[in-house]
């Protein structure tokens, strides 16, 4: 029965999802990524960030990713609710307005999925499986990056999460808010 609650939930809240996403649009699938610069500076990508390719080399591709400056990293909105990129010192990124700013660069083509939702199949499971025990789930684009922050702490402390496996869902929680990476209707 709670297997199939959670089935039923994650189908209807995944349903919705990619409704704005463009077909040259593609996901990290793992943290980490390297995109690396022509000049060979390289910028490391966190899982689940949307990149828009450019051009296609066979096993590598341009690709760029949009984000919001402060220092060495690269948020998703102006309010830093989201790391989406770490940069090298030197790795030149282009300007937008105000601290909005686009990376530019090459990543390997196996590091890219189209499908998100595979991209966060295993922390989803997690999610369910750690935080329908005393309660059921909130639907998770029901709530901003900023609400998942201030409410997770408090229930991860009921939980037998590592830091990890806390990191990985916090990540995927706020990566599928209602104003996370992953654009869904509502």
């Amino acid at each position: 029965m709670k297997f199939l609650l959670k089935t039923l939930i994650s189908s209807a809240i995944l349903l919705g999802s990619f409704a704005q996403v463009n077909a040259s649009d593609l996901f990290v699938v793992e943290s980490n990524t390297e995109l690396k610069a022509k000049d060979g500076k390289v910028s490391k990508l966190f899982i689940g960030v949307p990149v828009s390719v450019k051009k296609d080399n066979g096993s590598t591709v341009n690709v760029t990713v949009k984000g919001f400056q402060d220092g060495l990293n690269i948020y998703s909105t102006t309010g830093k609710e989201l790391l989406i990129a770490t940069l090298d010192k030197g790795f030149k990124v282009s300007k937008k307005a105000g601290t909005e700013v686009e990376l530019i660069g090459t990543i390997a083509k196996d590091a890219l999925g189209e499908d998100v939702e595979a991209i966060w199949d295993e922390t989803q499971e997690l999610y369910y499986e750690m935080c329908s025990v005393c309660h059921a789930p909130p639907q998770i684009a029901h709530l901003s990056m900023i609400e998942w922050e201030a409410i997770y702490p408090s229930m991860r402390t009921r939980t037998t999460l590592d830091d990890d496996e806390s990191s990985d869902i916090i990540r995927f929680l706020k990566s599928n808010a209602n104003n996370g990476l992953i654009k869904t209707e509502h």
